[in-house]
């Protein structure tokens, strides 16, 4: 077992490892005691682990912490197929949820709501460093993270979904929206239906609009499929040039949570999902990453991550947390089976 996974198992202190996209190296920060650290703003360098609706955000400084960084150089087995299990309760309260999702949108409440629920899976409790490996050899183009802080928990995850990346004054996102469950796809010739483009298309709307006044350069491209482990989605790559290099924090405000992992209108798609949901969310729908900080040194960039794809993990339990974008064409039925199929990446490492 890699030093980095023997540290981070045999510690009580809190830590993250995590590897960026389409990278070899594992990053992990070593706090060197167990303060809890909180900020509503980011002001410093540091290691962010934000919740998604409330304002105390968990931070790591890079003066408290060890930092050091691996290579991959392991090789880990995992599974291909997982069958499709359907819960009979969990799927009744999840199309009653949706079902209730999609009026309140007829009703004029709102455009679009994410709506989500929680799942439990049985685990073995001392295979977390080699489930962290699984996801890495999985997910090659995804940020993959393992989190701990003994006053919060552990969580683990491999999202391909970026929040921003922030150069100076140039702020890069994605919009990433509509799910289809197609191992292999060949993508150029993928044909979406109307309720996906919608969806995407809200995503897009919103980013855009939010980036828009902190901008006067602001730039999108045309909507194509990506292929995240065995599911693909709509995306767009939209940059904006900010008017100040200040307004970086004020730009991820203005995003989170985006669309993609609440709905349209903001207030309102976060309103419903706190007062219907029957759970918190806590981390999961929130974001991570580095925060003016590059390459194991302080920096003028940023790379931050929306945590989806995100398991909690306590002893021998894992808590998935599985959700989708509804709008006034959903399919309740459908909207379920979305929510298992992307419970699979996670299952399939476990």
């Amino acid at each position: 077992m890699n030093n980095l996974f023997q540290k981070a198992l045999a510690a009580s202190t809190p830590f993250v490892l995590y590897r960026k996209p389409n990278n070899s190296q594992i990053v992990g920060w070593f706090q060197k005691n167990k303060m809890l650290h909180t900020t509503t703003k980011l002001t410093k360098s540091c290691f962010v682990f934000a919740p998604f609706h409330e304002n105390e955000k968990i931070v790591f400084y890079p003066e408290d912490c060890d930092i050091t960084h691996e290579f991959i150089d392991f090789s880990v087995e995992f599974s291909q197929d997982i069958p499709a299990q359907t819960n009979s309760f969990e799927r009744e309260k999840h199309l009653l949820l949706v079902n209730k999702g999609i009026q309140a949108i007829h009703d004029g409440l709102m455009e679009k709501v994410v709506l989500s629920r929680k799942e439990t899976v049985t685990i073995e409790q001392d295979k977390y460093p080699i489930y962290f490996q699984r996801l890495i050899k999985k997910y090659p183009t995804a940020f993959v993270y393992w989190f701990y802080h003994p006053n919060v928990g552990m969580w683990m995850g491999a999202t391909p979904e970026q929040l921003v990346k922030i150069n100076n004054n140039v702020v890069q996102t994605v919009s990433l929206a509509g799910t289809i469950n197609q191992p292999n796809a060949d993508l150029k010739n993928i044909i979406w239906g109307e309720k996906e483009q919608n969806e995407q298309q809200v995503v897009t709307d919103f980013i855009m609009n939010a980036l828009k006044p902190l901008s006067n350069d602001l730039q999108a491209t045309k909507p194509y499929s990506y292929q995240a482990g065995s599911l693909v989605h709509i995306k767009t790559d939209i940059a904006a040039v900010l008017k100040n290099t200040q307004d970086a924090y004020k730009a991820i405000e203005a995003l989170h949570p985006t669309p993609a992992l609440c709905g349209f209108p903001k207030q309102e798609a976060q309103k419903f999902i706190i007062e219907n949901e029957g759970y918190n969310r806590e981390f999961y729908g929130g974001y991570l990453g580095e925060w003016k900080f590059n390459n194991l040194d302080y920096s003028t960039k940023s790379d931050l991550f929306v945590n989806l794809r995100c398991m909690k993990l306590d002893k021998n339990q894992a808590y998935l947390f599985l959700g989708g974008g509804i709008n006034k064409d959903s399919i309740p039925e459908n909207e379920y089976e979305e929510t298992v199929n992307k419970s699979k990446t996670i299952k399939s490492v476990l």
